[in-house]
């Protein structure tokens, strides 16, 4: 119920302080626009925390509900991986994607993204310059796909595996001298990846880096029949766009020309 009252102003601060980095109203010295970015960088790191405690309250208070569709991973991944790649970059860390070909899962598109970017934004803060981050495919059953986090960092001691997914919950021997954060990341990602009826578990060493995997299921359409759209459309090359979306992900496509002929397939259906 507070959440339109803290991010406002904060949205306020933030986009008065891009104007006048921008030089809007006239260009700032040295000093002033270091000035105006410390504003700037501070309001936003604000916004993040804010964000996430206004999440987790969501989720305690059982207001966050999921909007489960089929989709193909690999678009999601993609772009998780792209959001994160400034942050990589200056600090020379190889970014990649070890998935390979159509990825169809049954899930929540935004919090699919969530749990990716948390770990993979993780993964970045706690690896030193010129490290690896990766996200690969491992093995699993047939109704869930598991994705795995991988990088070069700094690990966790296995002592502290169990408390990074705890709330407000910070292990000092990994996060000493890492400013960002408040140690919500991870319990986020665990309660999202729980609430798709998923799993996520930690594999780390200190000084060996850390991998954090989690599954997701493939789907929850009918296992006894493939599941089937049906696209009722005048326009043959909007059919054939929808075609090439839906087949990738396993879908059966069948077409309509007009209303008539689509309520007469869905009957013979």
């Amino acid at each position: 119920s507070m959440s339109h009252e803290l991010r406002t102003p904060l949205h306020t601060i933030i986009g008065f302080s891009e104007l006048l980095a921008e030089g809007v109203e006239g260009v700032l010295n040295e000093r002033q626009a270091r000035f105006v970015q410390h504003v700037h960088h501070d309001a936003l790191h604000l916004l993040e925390l804010i964000n996430d405690v206004l999440d987790l309250s969501k989720i305690e208070a059982g207001r966050l509900e999921l909007h489960l569709e089929l989709f193909d991973a690999l678009d999601v991944i993609n772009d998780a991986l792209g959001a994160i790649h400034p942050m990589a970059d200056a600090k020379h860390i190889v970014t990649a994607n070890r998935i390979k070909g159509p990825l169809p899962i049954f899930a929540d598109r935004v919090r699919f993204r969530e749990i990716l970017t948390n770990l993979l934004s993780n993964a970045v803060k706690f690896t030193p310059e010129h490290g690896n981050v990766w996200i690969e495919r491992e093995p699993a059953p047939d109704d869930v796909v598991c994705f795995s986090v991988g990088d070069t960092g700094i690990g966790i001691a296995p002592e502290d595996h169990d408390a990074v997914f705890d709330t407000f919950r910070q292990v000092a021997a990994t996060t000493r001298g890492v400013r960002e954060g408040t140690g919500l990341g991870l319990a986020i990602v665990s309660r999202l990846v729980e609430m798709h009826g998923g799993v996520i578990r930690l594999e780390s060493e200190p000084g060996k880096g850390s991998r954090f995997s989690f599954t997701i299921p493939v789907s929850r359409a009918p296992q006894s029949d493939q599941l089937v759209v049906l696209i009722v459309e005048d326009e043959p090359s909007a059919r054939e766009l929808m075609q090439n979306y839906l087949e990738p992900l396993g879908i059966r496509v069948e077409m309509a020309r007009n209303a008539r002929e689509g309520v007469a397939r869905a009957r013979e259906r």
